[in-house]
């Protein structure tokens, strides 16, 4: 069955809930849906430790079935984020999982804590600091006729936004890809520490709900992105879900 979504009403600015609604649903025809939706979405979403993926349950009930989440980062996940530079961790020390296929990083830190993701990847534990904003190295030598102190080498320090290498350019001719200008700056790659790619929209919560009410001889029509308060949300659109 191909994957189809519908349309969303988004109901509060921080959901933690998709909700469908079909009047006149029985609950346990709902539960099963409901059910189905959370398995489909799991197995949709990326995952690394799984912990975001068992903090979804389904919720279901009387005309209606849906998935809720506990933490922020499904919704992330699903909706995508816009590429940031991430000012808030100026002058803090950050843990960071990094792939390790090559054995590399473990065999240089044998002593770094390491995990399996759930997509099979072997990560490594490691910690960067990040400088704070607008710090910079100063080098010094001692002149040795003078004896002073001569400044040779003032460069930004790694803070978020500061200047940075870039790893990724387009491939020099007769390799460059199709309308791109050989040497050119990656997409991605911005010359700055500490900058977000952002996350793509993956949409597995909508798709996951829409399949589910398909496999259940029901026929979609919009989801409602809500919080806890979602019934009195619901009816201030009229709709009815008993």
């Amino acid at each position: 069955m191909p994957q189809v979504e519908v349309a969303e009403v988004h109901l509060v600015a921080h959901p933690d809930r998709m909700i469908m609604i079909e009047k006149g649903l029985h609950p346990n025809r709902a539960r099963a849906a409901a059910r189905d939706a959370v398995r489909l979405a799991r197995r949709r979403m990326p995952k690394m430790s799984g912990a975001a993926a068992r903090g979804m349950q389904p919720l279901y009930g009387k005309g209606y079935f849906g998935i809720a989440w506990a933490t922020e980062v499904v919704w992330y996940q699903d909706h995508g984020t816009k590429p940031f530079t991430m000012k808030n961790v100026a002058g803090k020390t950050i843990p960071m999982w990094i792939d390790d296929p090559t054995g590399q990083e473990r065999r240089d830190n044998p002593k770094a804590k390491t995990r399996v993701t759930e997509s099979g990847k072997i990560q490594v534990l490691i910690f960067r600091r990040a400088a704070l904003i607008g710090q910079r190295k100063k080098v010094y030598r001692r002149d040795p006729k003078t004896g002073l102190k001569v400044l040779v080498s003032d460069k930004p320090m790694h803070y978020p936004g500061a200047p940075g290498r870039i790893g990724w350019r387009e491939a020099k001719q007769p390799w460059t890809r199709p309308g791109k200008r050989p040497g050119a700056i990656h997409p991605g790659n911005i010359g700055v520490w500490w900058r977000h790619p952002g996350l793509k929209p993956r949409s597995f919560l909508n798709t996951s709900l829409t399949t589910a009410a398909q496999k259940a001889g029901l026929l979609p029509e919009r989801v409602y992105v809500a919080d806890k308060g979602w019934r009195n949300y619901v009816r201030l659109h009229g709709e009815e879900f008993r």
